[in-house]
């Protein structure tokens, strides 16, 4: 009897070796389920991530690295004619419930910095909701350590669940002035510069560098073996006046990986913080009732 597994479509770019690994030994053939489809102003972010989400071949061709007892189990680099498309995904090497693992994401991604040496700065500009696109999302400002230099830019994340497949797809991109209306791209200006201007760096020509582009997505979804899976992708790209330092040492794989290792490790945390913070407001359980006197 052949049986048939569904896997759900954010692994659908994972499917050919997933589809072995789970069907190993067994007579079983892996289906693919309908992907989701994400909008962005970014044409090529759209096209990539839809393409990650829904084609069973797009990680064709990428280096692949596996990982036991950590909180991520794979890191894939795809080499494309832009540049590299990296992918993390693990299950946290606990427990996290789901809402625990996207709201962290979403909503807790301010934190990055206290647990994140390379994120300098992760300030919130504002919220809403997004008719173009179709979905909520937050605006914030990212100063990233990169060593060599400082890289900066706004970027906007949208936010959608599935309650059916129990799926959480958080997306982003790079936003600009075109997103938002003339008074409030002020106000984010006034932020942005003014994070610029009290960063505390480690050597006063130490650069800065503003990201050209970038895009990725998170996506939360049940797990194999722990409650929950998160994969990560992001590209990120520099403008040709950037500079060599910036185009060359932003696509070396060993800085790609440590970044997103380094990034990986500091959501768990904050998604750690997350779930301990959320038990301790969960009400204590009432005493047990005196005995009756004795007659």
């Amino acid at each position: 009897m052949l049986t048939t597994l569904l896997v759900t479509s954010a692994l659908a770019s994972r499917g050919p070796t997933l589809g072995a690994d789970l069907c190993a030994g067994t007579t079983c053939e892996a289906s693919y389920a309908t992907s989701v489809d994400i909008k962005l102003r970014n044409a090529e972010g759209q096209r990539v991530l839809n393409g990650i989400l829904s084609d069973e071949a797009f990680w064709t061709g990428a280096s692949d690295s596996k990982f036991d007892n950590k909180e991520y189990d794979e890191i894939r680099l795809k080499q494309t004619d832009t540049g590299y498309v990296p992918m993390i995904t693990g299950e946290g090497n606990q427990d996290f419930p789901h809402d625990v693992v996207a709201h962290t994401v979403f909503m807790r991604n301010t934190d990055l910095p206290k647990y994140m040496s390379g994120a300098k700065a992760v300030v919130l500009l504002g919220s809403g909701y997004d008719s173009t696109v179709g979905a909520e999302y937050r605006d914030c400002f990212y100063i990233l350590d990169l060593t060599a230099f400082y890289a900066y830019f706004p970027q906007r994340m949208y936010r959608k669940h599935d309650d059916a497949k129990n799926q959480t797809v958080l997306w982003f991109e790079k936003m600009d002035s075109s997103f938002v209306d003339a008074a409030t791209w002020t106000s984010y200006q006034s932020k942005m510069e003014t994070t610029l201007a009290n960063l505390d760096r480690r050597w006063v020509l130490n650069s800065l560098t503003e990201v050209g582009d970038i895009y990725g997505m998170f996506v939360v979804e049940p797990g194999g073996t722990r409650e929950s899976r998160v994969s990560f992708v992001s590209k990120l790209d520099f403008s040709s006046d950037a500079g060599w330092v910036a185009k060359w040492g932003s696509q070396m794989p060993m800085v790609l990986k440590s970044g997103l290792k380094s990034g990986f490790v500091a959501s768990v945390a904050i998604a750690q913080h997350e779930k301990e913070k959320r038990a301790l407001r969960q009400p204590t359980p009432g005493a047990a009732p005196a005995p009756a006197p004795a007659p």
